[in-house]
């Protein structure tokens, strides 16, 4: 009896030790995930954050729509031809489509980077892929600004399409890069607010615009500069409530994770593995 009590005594600490550090193992692991959700957490909206993203935008877009205007109206005095129709302004609108979409969101960009540094980060890699996406898009239009070469309108048309789309391609390549695990979730947005601009738009076109109006071409582009800004930090705050409920439902894990996760799983079943051979024997 005696020799099994002192069995029992020796055994009791050696078991309260591998029981206790098995608890704060568990503890750790347990908060592992908080910290990686932290880490990755989707962008908190303040107020600042709101307002100041909105007047910061609000700043550039009034500078570019003047250089906008002015371009426009030194290039529509310099190459206006008798019967309204130009040989070469269509091959002119292009270039400025490139030039002001390229200004426009670079300075965006710049101004995320200064006042928004924790999450806007790395300005040298915005600046070129907006380069780079946008004399993509350069090169692209050319054709549809061919097919309608013989068409005023058109053209003016097609030069709102080109800035437009190189806003939607410049956001989703500044927002991947800054919140790469949210990628689905900046995608969907910005294809809504994308959309819902080119709606409104054609709208436009269709009932107000029978002739060349540049006033309502640098309008509607800053209509759709607006609800970049403001729709996006909307749905910012609504998905941060989602993360706040525990409901993640956009988050793309990262290759690291996905291999991370899969190293905790194999040892994992090679601990298990392990128990069951000790306990068979």
């Amino acid at each position: 009896m005696n020799e099994l009590n002192q069995n029992l005594w020796n055994i009791s600490p050696i078991g309260s030790t591998q029981v206790w550090q098995d608890s704060i193992q568990g503890q750790k692991n347990l908060k592992k995930p908080d910290i990686s959700m932290f880490d990755n957490a989707p962008s908190d909206v303040t107020a600042w954050s709101f307002f100041g993203k909105i007047l910061l935008g609000a700043v550039v877009w009034i500078c570019v729509a003047a250089l906008l205007f002015a371009t426009l109206s030194a290039l529509w005095w310099l190459t206006e031809s008798g019967d309204g129709v130009n040989s070469l302004i269509w091959v002119l609108l292009p270039v400025v489509g490139f030039v002001v979409g390229f200004v426009w969101n670079l300075a965006l960009a710049l101004l995320y980077n200064i006042f928004f540094s924790k999450r806007y980060y790395s300005f040298s890699k915005m600046a070129g892929l907006i380069f780079t996406s946008s004399l993509i898009i350069f090169i692209f239009f050319f054709v549809p600004y061919l097919l309608f070469s013989d068409n005023m309108v058109a053209l003016y048309t097609m030069l709102w399409f080109q800035i437009i789309f190189q806003l939607f391609i410049s956001k989703n390549l500044i927002d991947f890069l800054s919140q790469p695990n949210y990628s689905a979730s900046s995608l969907m947005w910005n294809t809504l607010w994308t959309i819902l601009a080119v709606v409104v738009h054609l709208v436009i076109v269709s009932t107000m615009w029978k002739d060349v109006n540049i006033l309502l071409i640098i309008a509607s582009s800053m209509v759709a500069y607006v609800m970049v800004a403001i729709w996006s930090w909307i749905w910012d705050a609504i998905y941060y409530k989602f993360y706040e409920w525990w409901n993640n439902p956009f988050y793309l894990p990262s290759l690291n994770e996905l291999r991370e996760e899969r190293r905790k799983e194999e040892e994992r079943k090679t601990k298990e593995e392990e128990d069951v051979n000790v306990d068979m024997k």
